[in-house]
């Protein structure tokens, strides 16, 4: 059994896999990096050094939330698993507001 999460690319329909390069959009979900660049490039033929900065930011902090959850599952201590999970959700509340600000960018929002 998977210890990660498997959702369905919000542009291609492809599987994403928790631990790839994706980033969450409101209103259009999870997507992989390379579909959200290549949606930015059709839009706007290029992609702004904003956009470059919001998903590089986002990937960042993307990776560190995949990096968390393993340390949160392999930990045997009770207290640290709180400690890294609450690391983790702090990650997340600021991958959803640079995600939601992706969306804008996309024309999602």
């Amino acid at each position: 059994m998977s210890k990660y999460k498997i959702w369905k690319c919000g542009i291609c329909g492809e599987q994403v896999i928790e631990g790839q390069r994706f980033l969450v959009i409101k209103n259009l979900g999870f997507a992989h990096l390379e579909c959200v660049v290549s949606e930015l490039v059709k839009k706007y033929q290029s992609i702004s050094r904003e956009a470059l900065s919001l998903l590089e930011a986002n990937e960042a902090l993307t990776y560190a939330i995949v990096r968390l959850k393993t340390a949160e599952i392999e930990t045997e201590s009770d207290h640290l698993r709180g400690l890294i999970a609450a690391a983790r959700k702090d990650l997340e509340k600021h991958s959803a507001f640079l995600g939601n600000e992706l969306g804008k960018l996309l024309g999602y929002l």
